[in-house]
């Protein structure tokens, strides 16, 4: 039976992804800094936000998988565990996006 991913070549994007992400997040502050004049506070977020998200994803990656090699992907203890997890981590987040882009 074949894989429906191979878990090297998923690997192998996530970390490149490490890298790229805030180089993408480097250039793109800079040439709204020039387009703009000066960064506010939301394109500040944004672009950290960009920079944080491709080692973010690394870091969920291998938790996800973590906790499925534990248990296994035939039980449910491990999804309810991941679903607990990234039920919390998108409050959090998007709790903290809301203190970081009201109004100025």
């Amino acid at each position: 039976m074949a894989w429906l991913y191979q878990e090297e070549t998923i690997e192998a994007l996530f970390l490149a992804l490490i890298a790229i992400t805030p180089a993408i997040a480097a250039v793109g502050g800079v040439l709204h800094r020039l387009a703009a004049g000066r960064l506010s506070r939301r394109a500040l977020t944004l672009w950290a936000g960009v920079a944080l998200a491709g080692p973010a994803n690394y870091g969920l990656w291998r938790l996800f998988n973590a906790i499925e090699d534990y248990w296994g992907l035939d039980r449910v203890k491990p999804l309810l565990i991941n679903f607990a997890i990234f039920v919390a981590l998108g409050v959090v987040v998007g709790l903290v996006l809301r203190i970081l882009l009201r109004p100025e």
